[in-house]
């Protein structure tokens, strides 16, 4: 899934990852970070852009192995680090996979230096149109979504909104945090890009890898379509937490 993660998905989640960068509240250059569930490293790209030296940690082997960087396969509830050893941790888009969000959280402040920061971002469950946009024509050519995704949106719609961020980070242990939710521009996609960037997620990858080539195309222009219908700018409403361990 990585190389198709790093086609479709960095569409959106390069800029989202830049965004929640962009929230560090000190400069970075010279510091050590942690991109934690880095994915195929769009937030460890925005780090290192910073000047700063990010280590990577995923559980899957091949998003760890994806790029040339340090990394290290790993789940965000049990890093092999020491505490305090990292100047900033960020999760983007983590915590919404995570039966227990809390744990998750107070990992990311254990291996976070006092007077360090975590950075973490989640989808709000307030939805872009675009998305239930490219799910339904998807759903009308027989997808039937897995166990496993399901069990990860009842995990995202735990904490899908700026109230659930901000009640983890305090069971978290969290000293100070400041929780935002709101629309995020990720620039000018085409309808055509956010089709790709849907379908480079690994539930919908993976049913549209079943279908006759004739039959994905015939659902990519069909979703395409739905898309441009909405009328809207794609910006996902994205939940961003600043904390201080």
């Amino acid at each position: 899934m990585a190389a198709t993660w790093a086609g479709g998905a960095t569409l959106a989640y390069g800029p989202l990852a830049r965004h929640l960068v962009d929230k560090a509240p000190f400069p970075l250059a010279g510091t050590l970070a942690l991109d934690a569930g880095a994915g195929s490293g769009v937030a460890g790209d925005a780090l290192r852009a910073r000047g700063a030296r990010a280590v990577a940690a995923d559980r899957e082997f091949d998003m760890a192995a994806y790029a040339d960087r340090p990394a290290v396969t790993a789940d965000v509830t049990a890093l092999p680090f020491r505490d305090q050893v990292f100047d900033v941790a960020v999760a983007a888009f983590v915590v919404n996979h995570l039966p227990d969000p809390v744990a998750g959280l107070s990992e990311l402040r254990r291996v976070t230096r006092r007077g360090g920061a975590v950075l973490a971002s989640t989808f709000s469950a307030d939805r872009a149109a675009a998305k239930g946009a490219v799910d339904s024509v998807v759903q009308a050519y027989g997808f039937v979504a897995p166990d496993w995704y399901v069990d990860l949106q009842t995990h995202a719609r735990a904490i899908g909104d700026a109230g659930a961020v901000g009640a983890a980070l305090r069971a978290a242990g969290f000293a100070r945090s400041t929780v935002t939710e709101e629309p995020v521009d990720v620039g000018p996609l085409e309808p055509g890009d956010v089709v790709r960037y849907r379908l480079s997620m690994p539930h919908l990858h993976r049913f549209a890898a079943t279908l006759a080539a004739v039959d994905r195309a015939a659902l990519v222009a069909e979703a395409t379509a739905a898309v441009r219908r909405t009328g809207e700018r794609f910006a996902p409403v994205v939940i961003e937490a600043v904390a201080e361990p």
